[in-house]
């Protein structure tokens, strides 16, 4: 028996505003006065603790049906989580620090005459989310888990988002943050290896070259940043049609490809992800698609993000891609989208540190 989750596509605005309100709990629920762990396991992972009974059955069903939904707007099937489980015997010290945790119970006792399903943040380790759900039988127990499906995806996501995040933070750019801000008033954190591929009046291009192995060979990763702006005139620009149309044009004029006469455009053989959402107190829109090149064989996958600086009037643009034909593109889309969300429209700058004389 499998019982669904009660959506049938995602949409984004909604589950980032559910995983602020229903993420719960904060600390060490053992040992409190210890200091967490830091946190275990690759990104994108998530372990489901539970008996092979309750996997097997119509919990364990609904818990793939929801997990095991495609990642948006990929040009391959990846799944939103990939799933590990482990029996409550299996799951010891070395388990419980893993930064994504799903644990099921079926029992008969007071706590469970009422199906329930709970999110905490670091339970066992720092910045662990850790997801509980209990009840006295497998379809009561599937109830509660498909009730949740959104709210859990959406926590787990913005999870993955804010570490690469902090990740990006610890190793960034500083010389491409501060001439962001003194040339455009915004601020971006990029990764540290990101370099400048151009730079104009109203469109910036972030370019960063990576090299990743795989089957005992080198294979080049590419992700991307662009930035570009537009006057204000109307709340039409906000709509999908005028976000797809003024990116076609901007790309066309700038991200040239390869081969002569080639450049980067949208793929519209897979229609994009569009969604109005809450950033950082203003309205925004985003959009994730493919982009490829136009005369030429390169794709890959987008996000992007714009919204409204009322400081200078003008509509900001963000948004990165990757171009990973030999990986999985997930959670370089993930580490995109974190890049992409660091936008400050009021940054601070901070004077240069001068070098010291001997």
């Amino acid at each position: 028996m499998q019982i669904h989750a009660p959506f049938n596509g995602l949409f984004f605005g909604a589950v980032i505003f559910c995983s602020v309100l229903l993420t719960a709990g904060c600390g060490s629920q053992e040992g409190a006065r210890y200091a967490l762990p830091g946190k275990v396991g690759a990104s994108g992972e998530l372990v489901v603790v539970c008996s092979n009974a309750v996997w097997k059955g119509a919990a364990g069903d609904t818990v793939r049906s929801i997990f095991g939904q495609p990642f948006p707007v990929l040009p391959q099937y990846e799944p939103w989580f990939d799933l590990v489980h482990l029996t409550p015997d299996a799951f010891d010290r070395f388990w419980k620090p893993h930064r994504n945790v799903l644990e099921l119970e079926l029992a008969d006792r007071v706590d469970t005459q009422e199906a329930q399903l709970n999110i905490f943040r670091e339970k066992y380790s720092r910045h662990q989310i850790y997801m509980e759900g209990k009840a006295r039988n497998s379809e009561d127990l599937a109830l509660a888990i498909a009730d949740k499906g959104m709210d859990m995806l959406g926590v787990l996501h913005q999870a993955e988002v804010e570490r690469f995040a902090a990740l990006v933070r610890l190793d960034k750019n500083e010389v491409i943050q501060r001439e962001l801000v003194e040339w455009m008033g915004i601020e971006l954190i990029v990764p540290r290896d990101a370099r400048w591929a151009k730079k104009g009046d109203d469109f910036g291009w972030i370019d960063r070259q990576l090299t990743r192995l795989k089957g005992g060979d080198n294979h080049d990763v590419q992700q991307g940043y662009l930035i570009y702006t537009e006057p204000y005139t109307s709340d039409s620009l906000f709509s999908m049609q005028a976000r797809l149309s003024k990116r076609n044009a901007v790309l066309r004029k700038n991200v040239s490809g390869p081969t002569p006469g080639s450049y980067m455009t949208t793929e519209m053989r897979y229609v994009p992800s569009y969604e109005e959402v809450v950033f950082k107190g203003g309205f925004a829109s985003e959009l994730r698609g493919l982009w490829k090149m136009q005369n030429d064989y390169m794709g890959g996958p987008f996000y992007s993000l714009t919204t409204f600086d009322e400081k200078s009037g003008q509509l900001i643009t963000v948004e990165g891609y990757a171009y990973a034909p030999y990986f999985d593109k997930r959670e370089y889309m993930r580490e995109v989208e974190a890049a992409v969300r660091s936008l400050n429209l009021n940054p601070v700058l901070v004077a240069a540190e001068e070098p010291s004389t001997p």
